[in-house]
């Protein structure tokens, strides 16, 4: 279950909301550190990204702002409205950073489902949900085509572990997905639900022309196992390189 501790009140992409993050392994980044291989260029560049922002104080990061970044945040309520209504919910948390005092790891889900309030009132049981609206109808068509979070993760590796991390951020056993686009008259959405202890998933493989399917059982739990042994690694490597770097000292 989700803290109420970790909840925090900043207001996403205020001036706070980006110092609380400096130093902290995001959710929509931590795909940085989920590839096969580990120590890949992308891993390192993203921890010293991070060992860089807590030594100088400020973001290794520009903000991004693009046409593309801009489509999605216009209408990026109206699809949180929207995914709220097809859950027949009457409230959903927005945008709130998920966080806590000395983690090195931060979340901000575009929504937060609260399904209920621990006996001792200090936690939440939550489902995450995080959504996005891709202008182009190409990149649209691919996501609103994935049926599965294992889909997305074919389709889009980036989104799948974001969601994972978001559900391990917020102690969840379960997330959702959505991806929407407004001018689609139909077809324009599509909801996926991410379980922890889904059953099973289909991979599928070539081999000398031959294709072989397996079936695995509990994948987003072994994918989320997988998550948190990774997070664990890069905490390591984090305080190990800014350890070195302070022992350089000043000249």
């Amino acid at each position: 279950m989700l803290k109420k501790e970790k909840i925090s009140k900043i207001k996403i992409l205020s001036d706070e909301w980006f110092d609380s993050r400096l130093g902290k392994f995001t959710s929509s980044e931590i795909h940085f550190i989920c590839s096969d291989k580990f120590l890949t260029t992308g891993f390192l560049s993203y921890v010293y990204r991070k060992v860089g922002e807590v030594l100088t104080g400020k973001s290794g990061k520009g903000e991004i702002d693009t046409e593309a970044t801009r489509w999605g945040a216009y209408h990026e309520a109206d699809a949180i409205k929207k995914l709220a209504k097809h859950l027949g919910l009457d409230y959903m948390v927005c945008q709130q950073l998920i966080t806590e005092t000395g983690s090195r790891f931060g979340s901000t889900p575009d929504g937060i489902i609260v399904n209920r309030e621990s006996a001792d009132k200090l936690q939440y049981d939550v489902t995450p949900a995080e959504i996005k609206c891709p202008p182009t109808y190409a990149n649209y068509i691919g996501l609103a085509l994935c049926e599965t979070p294992q889909d997305l993760k074919k389709e889009d590796k980036i989104y799948y572990w974001q969601v994972l991390d978001q559900m391990d951020n917020c102690d969840s056993l379960n997330g959702y997905f959505g991806a929407y686009h407004p001018e689609f008259m139909q077809g324009n959405m599509r909801i996926i639900e991410f379980r922890k202890m889904q059953e099973v998933g289909i991979e599928r493989s070539s081999y000398n022309g031959e294709e072989k399917t397996t079936e695995i059982k509990f994948p987003i739990a072994k994918d989320l196992a997988f998550l948190k042994e990774r997070k664990k690694m890069a905490v390591e490597l984090f305080d190990e390189v800014k350890e070195k770097l302070i022992l350089l000292g000043k000249y």
